[in-house]
Order: C-alpha cells, then structure tokens, then sequence
C-alpha cells in the first residue's frame, strides 16, 4: 500500500470526522397510538446501505394510555422506521428536535398475515424544527410522483431528457430558500435516479457530475440509492476495462481484496479510491450467490477489509456484509431464545441441545402449516426418541394452540412466540411455516431444512 493511498486515507477520514459534529444531540420521539396499547415499538435503522444490516437504536412498550417515547443521540439526520407488529412509518429524524407521531387508531383485530408483510400505519408527525424536514420530502414526493407519471414515455421512450432538466430546475426555483443540506440531496439524488434510468449510456457523465470530487454520503437513503442503482452489476455487466475475468482471477485465485482493488483501478470512473472500494463490496455481497465464486473466498476478502481497511465506513461495511451473507449457515451457531411453553412454563431454546433440534415456526390461521403438522405427528413417532421436536406459534393468543394441541393429540413441544420480534428477525422468519434442523451441539445443520412433506425423514434417517 503505497504512502499517497494512505495519506489521501487520512485525509478522508479526517474530513469525515470534521464534517460530523463531535457531539450528538439528543432527539425525542413521542407518540399517541390507541389501540396500540401493551405493545412493543421498536425504532429500526440500517448500519449501511450496502449491507442494509438491520439496527434497533430504540424500543420501549406503548403503554396502557396508547402513549409511548425514546429518546436518542443524534450525530447526523438519518431515516427510520417505526415497527410495531403489522406496521411501519417512515420518519426522517434530525438532531436536536424533537417529534409528536399521533394515529387515529391502532386496529390489530383478526389480522391474520406475516409480520413480514408490513403496513403503513396512517398518522401525523410534527417536529419543533421549522421547517420540517418530512413535510418537505413528503411534498417533493408529491411532485416528482406526478412529474414521473404525466412524462413516463417522454422520459424513457423518446429520451427527452430536457423534461428531466427542467423538472430540476424548477424544483430548484421552488425550493431555493431551503438549507436544509439533507433535503438539498434529497432532491440532488432522486433526479439523479431519472437521469441514470432515462440516459444509461451517458454513464462517465453522470459520474461526473454526481460522483466525482463530492463526498460519499453513506448514509443518505437517495445517495445510497442512486449508488446502487449506478454501480448495479457494474463490474459483471457494464465496465469494459475491469473485467468480470479479472474479478473471477483475483477472487478465486488470488483471494486478495487489494489486487482486487487495482484490478478495478483500471476504470477511469473507479479512480477515486473511495467509490473504488465501495464498488468492489458491493460486487463482493452481490456475487455471493452466483455460483461462480469461491464464497469461502470472498468471506475471508471481507474480514480483511473489516480488519484493516483505511475508511472506518468500509469496515463497517464489510463487517455487516459477513453478518448478513454467514447468519444461518451450516455450521454457524443456532440463536438461542428462551419463550413459554403454550402452558406459561419457561422454556429455552438449547435445553433442547444434546439431540437434533427439528425447529419450526408456524400458525394456526396458515393452511400451509396445518398441513405440515399433520404430516409431522407420524415422523415424530418415528424419530421421538433421537430427535427434539420444537413448533414456535406465532398466533396473537396461545389458547388457540393450546386448543389445536389438544384436538390433533399431538405431544411434541409448543412454544408460545404471539408478537416477539427478535425470533423471528434472528431466524429470518419470511414465511410460514419455516424449519431449521439443529444439531446436538446447537449448531445450524439445515436452514431452511425441508418440510415434513418434504420427506423430511430422508434427512433425520442420516442423523447419528
């Protein structure tokens, strides 16, 4: 690593460190949702928009009253969700403000569907910082949803860029007296979006124009998503001088993160050395499950960016790519829990270790999972004495497992999840039902292991 790199390095981060404020201010979040009462609210964030590793900064009951609050440091504006069950609300937040989220009502009666599937909850959100930052996006959204849909064809089938240019433009005029720096990039970067859809081949102008000598905004959402959309498949797809040939060379062969990184030097848009290395994570996370690459390989490249990589961002980066592309895998550690039993009895998840663990999540209102278990009352009686069999349910009330339990005879163990959410984010729950075969020593075997209708016995048969 040569002395320039590492002082252009240094120089990087040292303005990262000066552009953000070294103390963080706090920022409150206040809310009125009835309906919503004795359930958990989580505040969501991404770590990065690479990876989009999944954070919880904040979360707290809403209690008996329907109201609920946190309380946060705040470094830089950022965009958050608040998840609560079966709902979501988006929220740009800003440091040192203050917010008041207020819903009509909460309705969670016979919502029968994943949690995964989420709605907007409808709701008001009021900040003491004037003027408000999620009045003004909304308001944008507004426009830039109609320019989209009164000038598709324009745009896209006849290439008249002009309209995009004008559009700019006028928002510009509009929104001239706004210093919002965000809301300015907001802005800058969703027509930059159009541009890029409307004119791919003016590919090295766009960099320019929206790249080259500006500082990467890692965690600003249109930034991030221009980037994304900008590098999608670059090397594999569209560079002509980096090669998928020399990234299949220095990932299979070489394993090396920094001939990987000279090998896309070779692109004259690549030069600068942070977009270079944000590029190449993005190729590494995004050629994981081609099929074409040594994934051992690309795993280790990316714990040698986390370790010793110059931008502290990229480091990041890489260490939530690993998290992401390793959770679950054969091998890895199952995430233990502990939850009640459908008669209120404590249970935790590596009791069960010392046998394979045949681990299933599932629902009453779920044909799907009503089938499953009926096929599973069999291959429990076959392989009952080598094999623990654990259904998580994920009904809103155990009394209704506790019901099917009884009805179906069926004596394997039940536990009880209703509205938990870290179980379902830790096994990445998507559908239902799901199965993951443990092993004795509580390791991921199979994930997701086959159904029961998916001759499930085949598997447990090689079980020792």
């Amino acid at each position: 690593m040569n002395s320039n790199r590492i002082y252009n390095a240094s120089l990087s981060v040292l303005i990262l460190l000066f552009s953000v404020s070294v103390f963080a201010d706090t920022t409150t979040i206040k809310g009125y949702f009835p309906g919503g009462e004795n359930h958990e609210i989580r505040l969501l964030t991404f770590s990065d928009r690479i990876s989009f590793y999944e954070e919880i900064p904040e979360r707290t009951m809403i209690d008996s009253s329907g109201k609920f609050s946190f309380s946060m440091e705040l470094k830089e504006t950022l965009v958050a969700y608040l998840d609560m069950d079966y709902y979501t609300i988006s929220i740009y937040l800003e440091p040192a403000t203050n917010y008041e989220i207020v819903s009509d009502s909460v309705p969670f009666d016979n919502l029968y569907r994943p949690y995964t599937k989420k709605e907007r909850l409808p709701c008001t959100i009021k900040s003491d910082r004037k003027p408000d930052l999620n009045l003004l996006i909304s308001g944008f959204n507004i426009l830039y949803n109609d320019f989209i849909a009164e000038n598709f064809k324009q745009i896209y089938a006849k290439r008249r860029r002009y309209l995009i240019y004008d559009f700019a433009d006028s928002m510009k005029v509009k929104y001239d007296t706004i210093e919002n720096v965000f809301f300015q990039n907001y802005i800058t970067y969703k027509i930059a979006g159009i541009e890029l859809a409307g004119a791919p081949t003016l590919r090295p102008q766009l960099f320019r124009k929206y790249f080259e000598d500006k500082p990467v905004l890692y965690n600003h959402p249109e930034y991030m998503f221009f980037f994304n959309q900008f590098f999608n498949q670059y090397i594999t797809s569209v560079s002509k001088t980096a090669t998928i040939t020399d990234l299949k060379y220095t990932v299979n062969y070489l394993a090396n993160y920094t001939a990987l990184i000279d090998s896309l030097g070779k692109d004259t848009i690549l030069r600068n050395e942070v977009i270079r290395e944000l590029v190449m994570l993005k190729e590494l996370k995004d050629i994981y499950y081609s099929g074409n690459y040594y994934q051992k390989n690309i795993i280790n490249m990316l714990n040698d960016i986390s370790k010793n990589d110059l931008f502290p961002e990229q480091r990041l980066i890489a260490r939530n790519i690993v998290k992401m592309l390793t959770r679950l895998n054969p091998g890895t550690k199952a995430p233990d829990f502990i939850l009640p039993d459908i008669e209120g009895d404590t249970m935790k998840l590596s009791s069960f270790f010392g046998k394979p663990v045949y681990l299933g999540f599932l629902t009453t209102w779920s044909y799907a999972s009503l089938g499953e278990m009926k096929i599973l009352k069999d291959v429990y009686e076959k392989y009952k004495s080598k094999v623990q069999f654990v259904m998580v349910s994920l009904d809103e009330e155990p009394q209704i497992v506790r019901k099917l339990v009884k009805e179906k005879g069926y004596h394997w163990t039940f536990l009880y999840n209703g509205d938990g959410y870290d179980v379902l984010k830790d096994y990445g729950v998507q559908t239902f039902p799901l199965f993951v075969l443990i092993n004795k020593e509580g390791e991921i075997m199979e994930y997701p292991a086959p159904k029961p209708s998916e001759n499930i016995e085949a598997v447990l048969n090689k079980i020792n």
